[in-house]
């Protein structure tokens, strides 16, 4: 599987906490950590082809991604 490149800023408190979290559950890099939130995240807002737009906007909005 091809893996696409994403570059992503953040401010040092983040990096801060996040190296602190990965650190602490076990994961190899704090990449690994991150990519295993999304995948999770993406799990609950789109778990199947027959999801619309529109229910992933209502399930964002849910959840407080939206407003």
């Amino acid at each position: 599987m091809a893996m696409a490149k994403l570059k992503l800023k953040i401010d040092n408190e983040i990096k801060n906490r996040l190296d602190k979290v990965s650190e602490a559950g076990g994961y190899s890099s704090v990449e690994e950590f991150i990519l295993h939130v999304v995948e999770r995240e993406l799990d609950k807002l789109d778990p199947g082809a027959d999801e619309s737009e529109d229910d992933i906007r209502k399930k964002l909005e849910g959840l407080g991604y939206m407003g």
